[in-house]
């Protein structure tokens, strides 16, 4: 029998070689190396479900964020990083809504 939870753990592992990963580590290495940034990042993460909902609807970052290169930048990769973790996503589930094509209304 498959152990799911051994195949996920080595995933978690598997997820910290790509490019994604390593650029979000950089990019977050950098940000942590300039005071203005990283104050800049501490007061946008005590803001970040607004800033979340902000994204969601379409509306666009600050004025300071968007003239922030580290903050950018780290915002950059860190949507590349869920996106690619979104598509691995809805590969693992995709069987799970394929069991329910035969229920659907034709």
């Amino acid at each position: 029998m498959v152990n799911i939870y051994d195949n996920a753990n080595q995933m978690a592992k598997d997820l910290q070689e790509t490019e994604q990963f390593k650029d979000l580590k950089k990019s977050l290495e950098n940000l942590k190396n300039k005071p203005e940034s990283l104050d800049l990042y501490q007061r946008m993460d005590k803001l970040q479900q607004k800033i979340l909902a902000a994204q969601n609807s379409g509306q666009p970052l600050s004025e300071e964020v968007r003239n922030n290169d580290e903050l950018k930048d780290m915002i950059t990769k860190e949507q590349a990083l869920f996106q690619m973790i979104n598509d691995v996503q809805q590969a693992m589930t995709k069987p799970i809504g394929d069991l329910y094509d035969d229920l659907k209304a034709k």
